[in-house]
């Protein structure tokens, strides 16, 4: 998180040093950790006029800062760490955590299709779901099972991914042009 927050300050994107076309999916995440800042910086002040202990305001303090440096830490995460396709791979990440990484051989097909009926990360039916807060917007099949460590220490095999980017047609150009 510090790493991610260190590089965001930087303007820095982890895409291999200029090597991998990076693919953000970070729009649209903004609003709740915006509120919960916004929150946590108003439960900041009302904690400063109306706890009488400086000890328990300092402590209550050191909490809340600590709680917003978590969140804008996570936002930085994700606006760092973008899905990546290099000249031979395809790396799919959730924040700095690569979920997967994928032979480009190995796509089958990729597709536009908007999903909001999926919004929490998680493996269903062979697929893999990397949403946003409106769903996914792409899905990339796979010719044969990929294996990922996905919230487990052993690896699901899954047969596709849909997952939501900030740019998709410039991701299923880019995929179409390396596959084929």
């Amino acid at each position: 998180m510090i790493a991610a927050l260190w590089m965001w300050v930087r303007g820095e994107v982890d895409d291999r040093h200029g090597q991998a076309a990076a693919f953000g999916y970070s729009k649209g995440t903004v609003v709740l950790p915006l509120a919960f800042m916004v929150a946590g910086l108003i439960e900041a002040v009302a904690i400063h006029l109306l706890v009488p202990w400086q000890w328990l305001r300092v402590t209550l303090l050191i909490a809340t800062v600590g709680s917003l440096v978590a969140v804008v830490g996570w936002l930085a995460g994700r606006a760092v760490h973008p899905h990546l396709v290099t000249a031979d791979e395809l790396v799919l990440r959730s924040g700095s955590a690569v979920v997967a990484t994928v032979d480009l051989a190995e796509i089958g097909s990729t597709r536009l299709i908007r999903r909001f009926d999926r919004t929490d990360e998680e493996v269903r039916d062979g697929r893999l779901y990397l949403p946003g807060p409106d769903g996914t917007v792409l899905d990339i099949d796979f010719r044969s099972g990929v294996p990922v460590t996905f919230r487990r220490d052993e690896p699901t095999v899954i047969t596709g991914v849909s997952l939501h980017v900030d740019d998709p047609r410039a991701m299923l150009e880019r995929l179409g042009a390396v596959t084929t």
